[in-house]
This record gives C-alpha cells, structure tokens and sequence, in this order.
C-alpha cells in the first residue's frame, strides 16, 4: 500500500484510484458515524488524560521538524563552500540534501493541508453541541472553524514519508509515532475521527508528489533499471 519505489501510494500508480476512492469513501463514512461518539467519550475522560496528550500532539506541529531542517541545509550549504570543509564536502552535500527534502516534504503538505482547510471550514468539535457533525463556514471562518483535514495529522504523516523514502527500514516506527500524533489530536478535543483520516491521506499523497517533484528535477532521488524509485544519497564518503 505504501510502497515507496513507486509513484504514488495506495496501488494508484497501477491505475487503482477508482478502488481507492471507494475504499476512503467506505472507511470515512464508517468513521463518520464514531465522530460523534468519540469525541463525547473524550469529553468524559478525566482531565489528566487531555493533558498528557496535550504533550503528545505537540509531535504535530510543524516548527520543531521545519526549524532544524532549514538550520541543516543552510549551514551545510555554508559550509560546502568553506574551503575549511573541503575534507567533509560529501558528507555535507548528504546534510543539506536531507535538511532541504525534510523541510519541503514538511512544509508544502502542511501548508496544503491548511488551505483546505480552510477552504472547507467544517467546524470543530468545540461547535459540536451547537451545529452537529455538519457546521461549515467556507473559506471566511477562525480556528474553529478549520476542522478538516488535521493539520498537525498532515505534517506529521508528511514528516514520517519524507524519513521512510530516504531510510525505509524505519517505516514501522515512523507510521506508528504518526499515528499517535493523528490520535492525540482527536485525544485533545481538537478533531473528529474523520478529520484525522482526512490528514492522513492529505500528508501521504501531498508528500509522494513533493517526492516525484524532486525525482522529475533529478534532486536526491532516480528510477532504476527495474523503474523503482530510489534516493542516491551517500551516507559514507
């Protein structure tokens, strides 16, 4: 399903995007019928949980992942062009490789996400007792009014791609600290099931496209003789 030699993730690369489609309509509408339910449940806990996930979701947010990426590649540019470096120049090139795809495969599903969001303006579950499942305010709303799809469940699925496409023997553990964060969000009041899931498309696919972006200008990543896409970086000199 996420197979990162391909294009894109789902099977859609083998021209399965009708089957996909049914298969999220299938699973959001089943999801559809616990936003209420859940979110009340949540509302019942005792006030110590909200507040250990309000540590949790915090991996969601985009500036601890955006800060030192940008840091990473903008010193190691700097320093590739020391000539005090000049010892180190693969490694450095292989930093600022990372810290650039890092931050671009962070920033542009984050910031898609956020457009759509706002674009759709369904209301957050803090509106659920005075509009439903169903309040909207397109395009002209606040915070809450910007419920689908998660932002912090987007970036950190978006974050957790970017790693798996360069070191894929982390996938297990970078899908499971994502999904965490997507669950904190509904733990903390701040989303419905169904809009988790919505991030959790939102940041995979937006994150597969920044990659093929990056395959299509020849940056970190190339086809090989079997048409797999791989990433050409050095970890060693």
């Amino acid at each position: 399903m996420l197979d990162t030699k391909s294009r894109w993730p789902f099977g859609l690369s083998s021209g399965y995007f009708p089957r996909f489609l049914a298969i999220s309509l299938l699973v959001f509408s089943a999801l559809l019928f616990a936003d209420e339910p859940v979110t009340r449940w949540v509302s019942s806990l005792p006030p110590v949980v909200e507040q250990v996930f309000q540590y949790v979701t915090k991996i969601g947010s985009a500036g601890w992942i955006l800060l030192p990426a940008l840091l990473v590649m903008v010193l190691s540019f700097l320093a590739i062009r020391s000539a005090r470096f000049a010892a180190y120049a693969n490694r450095l090139h292989t930093a600022a490789s990372i810290g650039a795809f890092i931050f671009f495969v962070t920033a542009i599903p984050g910031l898609f996400g956020n457009l759509l969001k706002r674009l759709i303006g369904r209301a957050r579950p803090v509106h659920l007792d005075e509009y439903g499942l169903f309040g909207f305010q397109p395009v002209f709303n606040d915070w809450s009014f910007q419920s689908i799809p998660s932002g912090h469940t987007t970036v950190v699925f978006a974050f957790s791609m970017g790693v798996i496409f360069l070191l894929p023997r982390l996938r297990l553990w970078m899908l499971a600290f994502a999904l965490l964060g997507g669950i904190s969000r509904i733990m903390v009041g701040a989303h419905f099931p169904t809009d988790v899931f919505a991030g959790i498309l939102t940041g995979i696919i937006a994150a597969y496209a920044v990659r093929n972006y990056w395959l299509h200008r020849g940056w970190i990543f190339s086809q090989n003789e079997n048409g797999e896409i791989v990433h050409n970086l050095k970890w060693k000199d």
